[in-house]
C-alpha cells in the first residue's frame, strides 16, 4: 500500500523586494485498502490504575473495557496486563491471546480491587518493558495507560517521563493514554501520548471508558503504515516554522515531524509557515517534503511533494488571490496550540500571561477563522481571567488536542 503526500499553500508568488510569509499545508492520505487478513499482529500492554480513587463504577468499567479488548484479539496477538497503585502487579506477562489465555486474563482482571497511591511511572514502564521484550518486526506495539489521578509515587516529573516516552517510541513501543475524571494531569498524559507516538483520551464519565478503548483498538486493528514521519528540507535563507506543536526534531537544514502509526483510510494535515528572503525577479525557491514510513511487511517507503515559490514584484504578488481555506485551517491549528499553552499557564496561576497569549494569537488568527470559532476562543480567554474550573480546563484542553491531532 502506497501513501500519498500533497502540498498546498496560501499563495505561490513571493516578493523579491521584501521577505514574504507563506503557509504550507501538507496532506498525508492513507488508502482504505487493508483487508482484515492483512492486519498486523498486535503486541499490547494494558496498564490499569487500581489506586484508591478507582472505586465503584470506575473500576467496573475499566474491567469491562479491558475484557472487551481481549475479545477483539486473536491467537496472533500478544497482551500483558499490569495493574498499579503504589505497588506494581503484573497480572499477566505478555502472552498470546489463545482462548485459554483470554479466559484466564478475564478472571484476573475482574478480580482487581482498588488499592493505595498512584505509581504511574513504574506501572507504565513495566507495561512497556513487557511489550519491548516480545517485539517482532511485524508487530504493532503499544502500551495503553489508564489513570484517574495524579502521579504521586515513582517518577513524577513531566520532562523525565516524556523523555522515556520519546526513547520508547524510537525503539518501537508507542503509548496511548486515557485520563478518567477530573483529578489526573492532562498535560502529562497528552505529553506521554504525543512523545510516545500514540493518542490521548479524556474520559469525563466512567461509562465512557469502554467506548474510548474500542476507538483505540479499532484504529490499531487497521494500522497500515508504521513509524511515519515527514522530513521537510529547509532551503538556504528560508525560515520554516511548524504550527501545532507536534513532536518534531530540527536542525538548520531539516525539520522532521513524527506521526507514529497511520490507519487505513486516515488523512492527516500538517502546517508549516515559511519566511522567504528577498531575491532576484524570475528566480524561485522550493520547499520539499518527504514522507517516510514502514509498510506492514517492514519495508521502508518514501513519497514526496513540494511547493515552488516564484519571485515577482510585490505589487504583482498582492494581486494574486489567496487560498483562504488553507489559511483558515492553519489558523485554527495555531489557535488550538496557543490555547493548550494558555491552559497550562492558567493552571499554574499565571492567568494574565494565559489571557495575553490568547489575545495576541487570536488577534493574528481571527481574520482567517470562522466567526464562531473566534468567538469561542474569545470567551475562553475571558474566562481564564477569572480562573477555570477543573472540568472547564479538561474540556478545553481535550478540544484543542483533538483539533491539533485531527485524524480524518
Amino acid at each position: 500500500m502506497t501513501l500519498s503526500l500533497t502540498a498546498a499553500c496560501d499563495r505561490q508568488l513571493v516578493a523579491y523586494e521584501v521577505s514574504s510569509q507563506r503557509t504550507i499545508e501538507w496532506t498525508i492520505t492513507v488508502p482504505n485498502e487493508t483487508r482484515p487478513a492483512e492486519r498486523a499482529p498486535l503486541n499490547l500492554a494494558l496498564v490499569l490504575d487500581r489506586s484508591g480513587s478507582m472505586v465503584g463504577d470506575k473500576l467496573r468499567y475499566v474491567q469491562q473495557a479491558a475484557c472487551h479488548v481481549l475479545d477483539l484479539l486473536n491467537e496472533h496477538d500478544r497482551v500483558a496486563v499490569v495493574a498499579y497503585d503504589d505497588q506494581i502487579n503484573v497480572l499477566s506477562p505478555s502472552v498470546l491471546v489463545t482462548e485459554t489465555a483470554r479466559n484466564d486474563l478475564k478472571q484476573r482482571i475482574n478480580a482487581l480491587q482498588q488499592g493505595g497511591w498512584t505509581n504511574l511511572s513504574d506501572g507504565w514502564l513495566e507495561g512497556c518493558r513487557e511489550v519491548a521484550e516480545h517485539m517482532r518486526g511485524e508487530h504493532v506495539s503499544r502500551a495503553l495507560l489508564l489513570t484517574d489521578g495524579l502521579a504521586n509515587r515513582g517518577i513524577t516529573d513531566i520532562e523525565e517521563l516524556t523523555h522515556h516516552a520519546r526513547e520508547l517510541r524510537q525503539r518501537g513501543v508507542a503509548t496511548s493514554t486515557f485520563g478518567v475524571g477530573l483529578d489526573f494531569n492532562e498535560h502529562l498524559l497528552e505529553a506521554l501520548a504525543a512523545q510516545g507516538g500514540g493518542h490521548f483520551y479524556f474520559i469525563e464519565r466512567p461509562d465512557q471508558i469502554p467506548a474510548m478503548f474500542r476507538q483505540e483498538l479499532g484504529e490499531l486493528l487497521t494500522v497500515a503504515a508504521r513509524e511515519a514521519f515527514l522530513n521537510i528540507a529547509i532551503p538556504k535563507g528560508v525560515a520554516v516554522e511548524l504550527l501545532g506543536n507536534l513532536p518534531h526534531e530540527r536542525d538548520s537544514q531539516r525539520l522532521r515531524v513524527f506521526f507514529g502509526d497511520l490507519c487505513a483510510g486516515e488523512q492527516r494535515r500538517l502546517y508549516t509557515r515559511a519566511l522567504t528572503p528577498p531575491d532576484m525577479p524570475g528566480t524561485s525557491v522550493v520547499v520539499r517534503g518527504e514522507l517516510g514510513y514502514a509498510d506492514l511487511d517492514g519495508n521502508t517507503e518514501v513519497v514526496s511533494a513540494e511547493i515552488t515559490f516564484s519571485y515577482e514584484r510585490e505589487a504583482a504578488v498582492l494581486r494574486v488571490p489567496v487560498n483562504k481555506d488553507v489559511l483558515q485551517r492553519a489558523s485554527e491549528i495555531e489557535m488550538a496550540a496557543a490555547a493548550s499553552e494558555a491552559l497550562r499557564l492558567e493552571r499554574a496561576g499565571r492567568r494574565q500571561e494565559a489571557q495575553g497569549l490568547m489575545q495576541h494569537t487570536l488577534a493574528a488568527a481571527a481574520p482567517y477563522m470562522s466567526a464562531a470559532a473566534a468567538a469561542n476562543y474569545d470567551e475562553l480567554q475571558a474566562r481564564m481571567a477569572q480562573g477555570l474550573s477543573e472540568g472547564e480546563r479538561k474540556q478545553a484542553h481535550f478540544k484543542a488536542y483533538k483539533l491539533r491531532n485531527t485524524r480524518g
